[in-house]
């Protein structure tokens, strides 16, 4: 089942990352981690650094992605996001802002995304 998991996930991040760079985000970084954890996607869009977390289910008989995000994991973000952008303060210091994104995927039993929503500047929503 964890193997399963595994999958379902990397597919959400697949369909994250051709949204976002259908929707004008450019790709820094995938699976950046470190022991403190690990952030699903590096991106930036209109000069702003946006570290994205992907939640990806199939179907929702069991819930919605977004219902597993917790206040937990945000502050695991935030903080795997300080580390990046201390760990790349070369690059990172051009940015003007910096944000989480969450991406909420659900899937079809086949595979193919029923649904994507991308909720920007999460904090308050999740917490």
């Amino acid at each position: 089942m964890k193997r399963f998991n595994k999958a379902i996930g990397i597919e959400g991040e697949n369909i994250a990352t051709t949204y976002l760079n259908k929707t004008g985000y450019k790709i820094i970084e995938r699976n950046y981690s470190s022991r403190f954890g690990e952030i699903d996607i590096v991106a930036s869009i209109n000069n702003c650094l946006v570290f994205v977390e992907v939640k990806t289910k199939t179907g929702t008989d069991f819930g919605v992605p977004e219902e597993m995000i917790s206040k937990r994991k945000i502050k695991q973000i935030q903080k795997m996001a300080d580390l990046f952008i201390l760990k790349n303060a070369t690059t990172t210091s051009s940015y003007n802002a910096c944000r989480i994104d969450v991406i909420a995927i659900v899937l079809t039993e086949t595979g193919e995304a029923e649904s994507i929503h991308h909720y920007e500047e999460v904090g308050s929503e999740f917490l």
